[in-house]
């Protein structure tokens, strides 16, 4: 503790000798409130200016002095503002400066103190100077500010003085001396001229306590001369100050009063001039400035007296001057006709009159005169009054002309003028037809309350029709059409589509164009005298030919009939033609629904709706079913013609039919229809199965009977012969010896002996044969003998084989020697045949007596060869 003391005590005259190296220089300190303009005395202050004098400026070299300057609320000795401030250095040696405080300086006392500052030396600071607020003696209570002007979007600090021993109001929370309280800042953003401050203190008297309002804001100051000797300056105030009475913005023009917004000063003409604007009042000052050669801002005023001589299409305009310096002044004038500005300017030195051009004849104009300066042009001076005139008459210009065909007759039609094309009162119109051999006629046609005037031609030759108009002055340049023979009719009809109630046609550039394009339009089923419609295209543009016809010359519902046709120097040529609704609309109801069953189908058929009933074209054909039963429709079916087809189950149906355009669907047709079981189907489909069976049937007998042997050794194949051991006997013949020289011989089937199980068999069975004949022994033998290789019989069976058959031991005669016949065929139908006289062994010939030897038989077989034919016995 002893060191840190010890410390203290060495350093602390350092310090004090460096902070106190140079003596307090400021002397003559002065404090003194700066006044504020206010509607009642002692509103409240908030500017506190200082004065003082330093001794060391006058042998201070440096070129700027610091001050440390603290500002303190006396009472509690805080401090509220610090400030170093650098000043150039005066070697007068006073200095000022200003502080403004955020509360009146009525409210508390405020004391300042100051001290030099230099790069290596703080000085010392100077005593407390203090200015004395009203809390030091007060007798009552009294709230600050007081009514004083303030601008708007200040925050104001309101503060309450009271008496002694007295509460202090809620709405001042903040104590800051003995017997001062502050408000929070109040912020105001809207310029009243009264706010009571009850809303946050007390009322003192009626004054208000306060004044919102804002500075000047004029801008834009610019002056002018009108009269060549004088400048009339303007400017705009801007924005209401809020300020009335002598606190309202105070307006000098170089030193001269003004009244807010314009003033008039004598001008030097040809020279140079500055003008300056202050606009001040106790919220702050606005200076204007604004500097030119008056010649060089001329702004003239009106043409007086202005006056015109019309003609059919020239006026001529007349005015005066009132301002005599107009007279030698090189000027500009333009006019205005019919609320727009001709094309045409005029000079001169003090112009007095224009001549105005290229009018329409028989109209009605207004005309207004305005000038300015020609060599210096700042602007158009003041619009003069408007002056009405009407241009005479003269004569019509060329009529629209156009024809129609119709079966014999053809007419020419021609639309009327309108006002500016008549140039006057039409009175009527002259027809002029030149035959082809030259003769012609002229009739005049007067007038009528038809929009398009037409005249009924009988042609059978080429004419020449020429159309003008007459008014009083005159006839109109002749219009003149071709009326041909034989019209040009063949071109193909297309379909053209609406557009937003119009129709848009283009077509290709047609090289025999000489005069441009017409197209027409007529409604096509509905086609009345003159009711045909025309538009003239004068050419192409950038080689397209493209025209749109407005949506105010068709009706909703209607075809028309929209041709395009080439004009050229001899007659119209036909280029192309379409046919359309500019607005479809639904169609009418279709006709005659009718009904046929075909085939077990339905076919509904109905007439189309008839053309001028269509009102759009037909899209579709809507054709929707009902059944008795139900009251839902079944099925709904669209088709292109005026036909369907419908397969539908028995029973009673509703049919509903309509035509649909893309204007909607028209009324429905209605048709009734019973559809019963058909019986036919059930006919044929039963002639049709019986048919296809016997069909099959035929078919298969046809392939059987071309397959039956195949189908034989299919189903039923032969039996195969045994092929057992030994020797065999097939088919043989027998011959046995009958009484009265017959010889029976059968043909028999023997068995191989050698099977005792066989052998048996055949014993029990004797003989296995059928066929067997019977003839006279002697013929028999005979044949045999004679010709024993030409005997022919129905052929049996080839024999192959011969068998013994040891097993059969007959006692039988001794058999007659036969020769073998190898070859021999036989056919025997139980016939007696005589019996030869040469039987071999193979053969047991019986005699008539019945003899039969014992002996063993062995059986031979004779072959037999087929033969072609069986010849007859």
């Amino acid at each position: 503790m002893s060191v840190w003391l010890l410390c203290a005590l060495l350093f602390s005259p350092i310090g004090r000798a460096e902070q106190d190296g140079q003596p307090v220089s400021i002397k003559e300190v002065e404090l003194y409130a700066e006044e504020t303009f206010c509607e009642r005395p002692d509103c409240g202050t908030w500017v506190l200016n200082i004065i003082w004098r330093d001794e060391f400026a006058e042998n201070d070299k440096s070129e700027k002095v610091s001050y440390d300057i603290e500002v303190i609320r006396t009472e509690q000795m805080r401090t509220v503002h610090f400030e170093t401030i650098h000043v150039m250095a005066n070697k007068t040696g006073y200095y000022h400066w200003k502080w403004t405080s955020s509360i009146p300086l009525q409210c508390t006392s405020h004391s300042v103190r100051l001290r030099r500052r230099d790069q290596d030396h703080i000085g010392e600071w100077t005593q407390l100077y203090t200015y004395k607020g009203k809390d030091l003696n007060a007798t009552t209570t009294g709230v600050y500010p007081n009514g004083k002007t303030v601008m708007v979007g200040s925050n104001i600090t309101f503060c309450c003085i009271v008496e002694r021993d007295q509460v202090p109001l809620p709405k001042f929370p903040i104590q800051i001396s003995n017997r001062t309280y502050i408000s929070d800042p109040v912020h105001f953003d809207e310029p009243l001229t009264k706010f009571p401050i009850q809303k946050y203190t007390v009322v003192v008297g009626k004054a208000p306590l306060y004044l919102l309002a804002i500075p000047p804001d004029d801008q834009n100051l610019v002056c002018v001369t009108r009269d060549l000797s004088s400048v009339e300056c303007n400017w705009n105030v801007g924005r209401n100050t809020h300020l009335t009475h002598n606190r309202k913005t105070n307006y000098t023009l170089n030193g001269r009063n003004c009244e807010p917004g314009n003033c008039t000063q004598h001008a030097l003409m040809k020279q140079k001039t500055k003008w300056t604007l202050i606009a001040k009042n106790p919220l702050g000052v606005k200076t204007l400035i604004d500097e030119a050669d008056p010649t060089e801002r001329v702004w003239l005023r009106a043409p007086s007296k202005i006056s015109h001589i019309a003609n059919a299409r020239n006026v001529t305009l007349r005015w005066s001057w009132d301002e005599k310096n107009y007279t030698l002044f090189l000027m500009i004038c333009q006019v205005k006709l019919n609320g727009n500005i001709y094309t045409k300017t005029f000079n001169g030195v003090g112009l007095s009159s224009a001549v105005l051009v290229n009018l329409q004849p028989f109209a009605n104009y207004t005309a207004q005169v305005t000038c300015g300066s020609l060599e210096h042009f700042y602007k158009w001076g003041d619009w003069s009054e408007i002056t009405k005139f009407s241009t005479k008459e003269d004569i019509p210009e060329a009529v629209d002309v156009w024809i129609q065909y119709s079966e014999q007759k053809a007419s020419v039609m021609w639309k009327p003028l309108t006002q500016e094309q008549s140039h006057g009162t039409i009175t009527g119109y002259e027809i002029t037809i030149e035959n082809a051999e030259g003769g012609s006629t002229k009739s005049n046609i007067g007038l009528n309350n038809n929009k398009q005037l037409c005249y009924n031609i009988t042609f059978g030759s080429e004419k020449n029709v020429t159309v003008s108009a007459k008014n009083s002055v005159g006839l109109s340049p002749p219009s003149t059409i071709i009326i041909q023979s034989n019209p040009d009719n063949e071109v193909s009809v297309s379909r053209i589509n609406s557009s937003d109630g119009g129709f848009e046609i283009s077509w290709e550039e047609s090289h025999s164009s000489t005069c441009g394009y017409v197209v027409e339009w007529f409604p096509t089923y509905n086609k009345t005298q003159c009711s045909v419609k025309w538009k003239k295209i004068p050419e192409c543009e950038r080689d397209a030919c493209y025209t749109r016809i407005q949506s105010g010359n068709f009706e909703a519902g209607v075809r028309y009939t929209i041709s395009v046709y080439a004009c050229t120097d001899n007659r119209p040529k036909l280029l192309k033609r379409s046919e359309g609704y500019a607005v479809e609309l639904k169609p009418g109801k279709v006709q005659n629904l009718t009904g046929e069953n075909t085939e077990g189908n339905l076919e509904l058929s109905w007439k189309e709706v008839p053309l001028d009933q269509q009102k759009g074209f037909i899209s579709c054909y809507k054709v929707k079913t009902q059944h008795s039963d139900s009251k839902n429709i079944m099925t709904e079916t669209k088709v292109l013609v005026p036909k369907v087809n419908l397969k539908l189950d028995p029973g009673s149906y509703t049919f509903y039919v309509s035509a649909l355009t893309s204007g909607g669907e028209g009324d429905h047709e209605t048709l009734g229809w019973t559809i019963e079981k058909p019986i036919q189907p059930m006919i044929a489909a039963t002639l049709v199965g019986c048919s296809a069976a016997t069909l099959v049937f035929i078919i298969i007998t046809v392939l059987c009977y071309r397959k039956r042997k195949w189908l034989k050794n299919l189903l039923y194949p032969d039996i195969p012969e045994p092929k057992l051991a030994g020797k065999w006997i097939t088919k043989g013949i027998y011959c046995t010896q009958m009484a009265e020289g017959y010889v029976k011989c059968e043909i028999q089937e023997v068995l191989n002996v050698d099977h005792p199980a066989v052998s048996e068999s055949l014993h029990r069975f004797d003989l296995i044969s059928s066929n067997s004949k019977v003839v006279p022994a002697q013929n028999f033998y005979q044949s045999i003998s004679e010709s024993p290789a030409d005997v022919s019989y129905c052929p049996i069976e080839k024999l192959t084989t011969i068998i013994d058959n040891p097993s059969y031991s007959i006692t039988m005669p001794e058999p007659v020697g036969v020769t073998q016949m190898s070859d021999l065929t036989l056919e025997m139908q139980d016939a007696y045949l005589p019996a030869p006289n040469f039987v071999q062994n193979n053969f047991v010939v019986k005699d008539s007596e019945g003899y039969k030897p014992q002996v063993s038989m062995s059986y031979t077989s004779i072959a037999l060869v087929d033969s072609p034919q069986c010849p007859a016995m």
